[in-house]
């Protein structure tokens, strides 16, 4: 789906850029099909924001557009009922449908295969 930012480099991106790379990844899953393979690798942008707002929290300007952003991705996918990443390793990384959400969510009208 987005080509700019591979997952391996999510590392050395700053919350403002990340934040930005979920606004574009977000935009194309409302307005495109996705790829489950693209799906899964981009919604890595959203964990990676995640957890660096578990160990620093950011402003509340960042918050807010982070929260209407993630209600579009909410109202532009379905919950499914398996962690698209599988439940090994949602298991394995011990991640919750409630804490890691998104991954837990599907492009309308897509399976998690792929």
């Amino acid at each position: 789906m987005t080509q700019d930012t591979a997952p391996t480099n999510l590392s050395r991106l700053t919350v403002p850029v990340l934040v930005a790379q979920w606004a574009r990844i977000v935009d194309y899953v409302e307005r495109h099909e996705v790829a489950s393979h693209d799906f899964r690798t981009d919604v890595n942008v959203r964990h990676e924001i995640s957890l660096r707002l578990r160990a620093k929290p950011t402003t509340g300007e960042t918050r807010e557009m982070l929260a209407e952003l993630d209600g579009h991705f909410r109202a532009a996918t379905v919950e499914v009922p398996e962690c698209i990443h599988g439940m090994e390793r949602a298991m394995a990384e011990q991640w919750t449908p409630g804490r890691e959400w998104y991954f837990w969510r599907a492009p309308v009208g897509a399976g998690t295969a792929g």
